[in-house]
């Protein structure tokens, strides 16, 4: 029987400074089919983390397996994307071009190719793009690479309302073909697409399994409404 395919992740630790640690036991387990929102206020390791499970950051104590292979450098695998919270795209490429260039298979550049946002930004170059528009072609392209995992920070910050419904709508394409990571400080949005919450709280991750809970670990008293 085939195993499940699956990113799993144990007992990371790393500090910026030895006074002041700042994960002391990160744990998360995503398998395909999983949407695993991760929350957290500024400063508690969200965006170290992610970079510590692609493999651009070294722990000081890791345990990290893409589909049961133990691994330190995840990136080097071709199982897993990375989306960083600034702009990857070379600013002065074409749409058009840097989708040629980036997607390989024939059919997946084509989907994309048709879908209506990509539609009207094909002719532009990376610089003339909104800031919705780049980070819906951003992850397009990551989500139409051969990989079974992806890692999405920030994907929804500083964007309108339309652009984070459009590409919460292109996530869930890929609902059923990828385990997804993503954290955000809009957390109505991660929760509506996640099919699980974690918190990272004091260098550890803790599940959240109702809304409610996030009043007494993250957000005020009366800011969710269930």
């Amino acid at each position: 029987m085939n195993q499940p395919k699956e990113l799993y992740v144990d007992s990371v630790q790393f500090s910026y400074s030895r006074k002041q640690p700042l994960l002391i036991g990160g744990y998360l387990k995503c398998r395909v089919g999983d949407i695993i929102g991760l929350l957290g206020r500024n400063g508690s390791g969200k965006s170290t983390l992610m970079k510590i499970i692609f493999g651009t950051l070294r722990a000081h104590h890791s345990y990290i397996r893409i589909n049961g292979i133990k691994t330190r450098k995840a990136y080097l695998t071709n199982k897993i994307g990375y989306l960083p919270q600034d702009s990857f795209l070379p600013k002065h490429k074409k749409v058009h071009d840097l989708l040629q260039l980036l997607i390989g298979d024939k059919q997946l550049l084509k989907t994309l190719s048709d879908h209506a946002r990509i539609q009207t930004i094909r002719s532009k170059k990376v610089y003339q793009l909104s800031s919705g528009e780049r980070r819906y072609l951003e992850i397009g392209i990551l989500l139409y690479q051969p990989t079974d995992f992806i890692l999405l920070d920030e994907p929804f910050t500083g964007l309108s309302p339309q652009s984070i419904e459009d590409i919460s709508a292109l996530i869930l394409q890929f609902k059923n073909t990828k385990g997804i990571v993503l954290s955000d400080h809009d957390y109505h949005h991660v929760w509506a697409i996640s099919t699980q919450i974690l918190l990272l709280q004091n260098g550890s991750c803790r599940q959240i399994d109702h809304k409610k809970e996030l009043e007494f670990h993250y957000l005020p008293e009366g800011t969710v409404d269930e």
